[in-house]
């Protein structure tokens, strides 16, 4: 039950999630606790002790500790972030102070520093937060066409054996981990494409109007401080009336307004230095702060930074719902198990010969269903010698002992028409790569046959081109 148990937050949250959240988990930890209930111990005769609510309340405890498992973490996370943070600002400010005492800065030398400051902080700081937010909304919508292992791997079997397509299948069959990765990265693209097309151009007109407010409250603080001089604490209190005298005038913050006061939160921490000509100060820190958002290129600068947040996105969401990497010995199915276990087991079993078994003494390939009664009476062959086992139970209890006990059904099934289906319009390459021999009856064919879609001898070759990125290696290189 660990899965169901573990609760996942955003990256940076340190509040607790909502109750409609909590409610939630906890309805999901119910499911997966009656799941577990009725297709496992109940077969074999064992009750919980104390009954359902008294272990209900246990796992409950266990996802409040594993919640507060994870604020504790993240609490830790934003720590040490704000750590490296400060730690760069001490080191800016002892740079600060040692040019002070050296006595060789100037008005330009600090409108200088000063710019290199403001926009490190906002091209940076800002930027990187705002991008995790739109980084977890991509991450969000991901999660909820793929919420775990077990849904990954029924999307995957749903968009190749359920939908008919059958380049899917032969993907899916040569290796369903590379296969469900390439679902994965392809829905991750889309998603990050279609709101990245949007975001990036919104971001970064947002950050440069932002250091277009900030020149213009300069260039007025240097017209109101002509003739004088100033200290730059004047400033930052001219930065706070500005975001004040914005929220009056706007009667609040309305949606997709600028909100000024961050540019007086996050005004670089620096020493409270003299500033003789106000007016200059400005007019420099403005061609600075233009000079660097040219070399910069802010839609360059946005969409470096959101490929970089986005990155990070999809290695942890790919972590998330990837899930076990076990496949059946016998048809190379993926195991769905989303908690920590020894044992292996998976929802949609195929037919051996999809993953190359052949009949033993005749070469032709197995087409009785994985979990059927003459699959499990058949002889097999060792994975690593020419030792014939007289079974499927031997064949696993010697070299796959993590998928026993393994599903029989209660009565001889042949395959059903998605896997009949899949198994005549892909058959042609499968044949020619693990060298069997056709058996497949007259009345699949006919019955399921798209002469004008069925897969060539070459499509291996295409198929296994398509995978090699996604972590396939041909052969078992």
């Amino acid at each position: 039950l660990s899965g169901a148990l573990h609760f996942d937050l955003q990256d940076g949250a340190t509040q607790l999630p909502t109750v409609d959240a909590i409610l939630e988990a906890m309805r999901r930890l119910n499911e997966e606790v009656q799941v577990e209930e009725s297709r496992f111990l109940s077969q074999i005769g064992i009750r919980l002790k104390g009954g359902v609510v008294a272990f209900l309340n246990s796992a409950h405890l266990c996802l409040r500790h594993s919640l507060l498992d994870s604020l504790a973490k993240a609490e830790v996370d934003r720590a040490e972030h704000q750590w490296k943070t400060l730690q760069s600002h001490r080191d800016q400010t002892e740079q600060e102070f040692i040019s002070l005492v050296r006595g060789r800065t100037s008005d330009a030398g600090y409108s200088k520093m000063l710019a290199s400051s403001f926009f490190d902080v906002l091209a940076r700081e800002w930027l990187d937060e705002t991008l995790v937010a739109v980084a977890a909304d991509i991450r969000a919508q991901c999660l909820s066409d793929m919420p775990d292992a077990s849904g990954a791997v029924e999307r995957a079997f749903q968009q190749s054996f359920v939908e008919r397509s059958w380049e899917d299948v032969l993907q899916y069959v040569l290796d369903v981990n590379a296969y469900l990765h390439k679902i994965f990265a392809s829905l991750f693209e889309d998603r990050k494409v279609s709101i990245t097309r949007a975001q990036r151009p919104l971001l970064a007109a947002r950050l440069g109007s932002y250091l277009d407010a900030l020149i213009g409250a300069f260039r007025s603080w240097g017209q109101r401080q002509q003739g004088g001089r100033a200290k730059l604490s004047s400033l930052q209190a001219a930065l706070r009336q500005l975001a004040a005298q914005s929220r009056t005038d706007m009667g609040g913050l309305p949606d997709g307004q600028l909100d000024l006061s961050l540019l007086s939160e996050r005004f670089p921490v620096v020493a409270d230095f003299e500033i003789e000509d106000p007016s200059r100060f400005a007019q420099d820190f403005s061609l600075h702060i233009a000079a660097l958002l040219g070399g910069a290129q802010v839609e360059g600068l946005v969409a470096e930074r959101l490929d970089a947040a986005l990155q990070k996105q999809q290695a942890q969401v790919w972590a998330l719902i990837k899930g076990c990497s076990g496949m059946c010995p016998c048809c190379g199915s993926k195991c769905d198990r989303v908690d920590k276990h020894t044992v292996h087991r998976c929802g949609h079993h195929l037919l051996p010969a999809f993953n190359g078994w052949r009949v033993a003494g005749t070469c032709e390939a197995a087409l009785d269903a994985c979990k059927s009664f003459k699959n499990h009476d058949a002889p097999k062959r060792s994975d690593y010698s020419d030792h014939l086992y007289p079974n499927l139970q031997e064949y696993l209890q010697a070299e796959h002992p993590e998928w026993l006990p393994f599903p029989k059904e209660d009565r001889e099934l042949l395959a059903d028409s998605v896997l009949k289906a899949a198994w005549v319009n892909c058959r042609v390459p499968l044949l020619h790569r693990y060298d069997m021999v056709d058996c497949t009856p007259a009345e699949w064919i006919a019955a399921y046959e798209e002469p004008h879609r069925k897969l060539g001898i070459h499509s291996i070759e295409a198929a296994e081109t398509c995978l090699l990125q996604y972590g396939y290696r041909p052969d078992g290189a």
